[in-house]
């Protein structure tokens, strides 16, 4: 079963990131934040979970991707769609 979670990132500042443009994620555990990266260059830090629950972030793991959805470049927002699987029992 697939299970899709939106998250909202807020960026560092204004990027050229287009719509489609694949999103790494990965776990800075001194901070306890997800960073967000597109080609290898952080850009931003996971704001919240827009649909989903911090439970199911927590499952994905230290590192996963997404597909950049929408982006606000004038308040630095960037909605990005995670898909994750779940493993049957």
């Amino acid at each position: 079963m697939v299970k899709k979670m939106k998250l909202l990132v807020l960026m560092a500042g204004r990027y050229d990131i287009v719509k489609g443009a694949k999103i790494r994620f990965y776990l800075d555990a001194d901070k306890n934040l997800y960073i967000a990266s597109c080609e290898r260059k952080d850009f931003g830090i996971v704001k919240f979970v827009k649909e989903g629950s911090k439970k199911d972030l927590q499952m994905l793991g230290a590192e996963f991707d997404g597909v950049v959805l929408h982006t606000d470049s004038d308040q630095y927002l960037m909605e990005v769609l995670v898909k994750a699987q779940k493993r049957a029992a």
